[in-house]
């Protein structure tokens, strides 16, 4: 498969605040990413780069084989869901619909009208005033309604409902994915979207500090308890992302295929259990991890 977006050792500051400190990365044509990370770790400045709405200071980004290059070419083949979305307080729903079908030679009312459908969305609805959920449902309506191949999604269920959040995560995401959209998606319900992710960044300390396959996770990522022998010696790339001791007994955590591997052909630890975790404790204990290696 060809690459959609690519980026490689992409750097961004703010005066001296270094947010993004040498972005490296590859999403292939159809693949669905989700952007791992606390806030303020930058997920929503690399958003901005990837849109062409930011510049960044160095490195190099491709987008559908186009160069950000200030011109908006970008943003007219990618739809996008901001964590914080704006419109113009003066229009109604419809109306401003009808503004951004003038910027889309591909927009298709017929899209519209169903994404608006099924989020429950009244048309009528004036932008003044209006809820944070709203306003989410309308950015969801704008970034879908131009056919897009690619689709960046920062918090796209932020200001949801639990109702309308669950029809999003389980059908509109699940929906494009089918479709062979290309995804990149940042959210902090992403064990939500465990069935429609192909892979998890992590975005730590301003880079991509491991890529994680969700299959992988699924199948290997396990809390392990056992006895730890004494004429065993831990190899130093045995990867533990989360450790307990009493005594000569531990409880470890692994998230990866060649650790747990590691651990039961090298016999390290007699009586051992093993207990899978299930997504959500798997995404925290990734979030909690320092330094870890690409």
């Amino acid at each position: 498969m060809s690459a959609v977006i690519s980026m490689n050792e992409v750097q961004k500051s703010f005066g001296k605040n270094s947010v993004l400190k040498g972005i490296t990365g590859t999403i292939e044509e159809g693949k669905v990413v989700g952007l791992l990370g606390r806030n303020g770790e930058g997920k929503t400045t690399l958003f901005k780069i990837l849109l062409d709405i930011l510049q960044a200071d160095s490195g190099e980004v491709r987008v559908a084989n186009l160069s950000p290059d200030g011109s908006g070419r970008i943003r007219k083949i990618v739809g996008c869901v901001p964590e914080r979305p704006t419109f113009h307080n003066f229009l109604s729903v419809e109306e401003t619909f009808k503004l951004r079908s003038t910027f889309f030679p591909n927009w298709q009312w017929e899209k519209a009208y169903s994404t608006a459908k099924q989020l429950d969305l009244d048309s009528k609805t004036r932008i003044h005033g209006a809820s944070k959920g709203t306003l989410a449902k309308v950015a969801w309506v704008c970034a879908t309604a131009h056919d897009p191949k690619i689709l960046l999604l920062d918090e796209p269920t932020s200001g949801l409902d639990a109702l309308v959040r669950d029809s999003v995560l389980q059908h509109l995401v699940a929906e494009m994915a089918a479709e062979g959209r290309t995804i990149l998606v940042s959210n902090h319900r992403m064990e939500e979207l465990a069935n429609v992710i192909d892979e998890i960044w992590l975005l730590q300390d301003g880079k991509i500090q491991s890529i994680h396959s969700i299959d992988d996770l699924k199948e290997n990522a396990c809390r392990i308890n056992g006895r730890l022998r004494s004429d065993r010696v831990l190899p130093p790339s045995l990867r533990i992302v989360e450790e307990q001791h009493t005594g000569n007994l531990v409880t470890w955590v692994v998230v990866d295929p060649d650790a747990l591997r590691n651990i039961r052909d090298l016999k390290i630890l007699d009586e051992m259990e093993t207990q899978p975790l299930p997504m959500e404790t798997t995404l925290k204990v990734l979030l909690a991890q320092k330094g870890a290696p690409s």
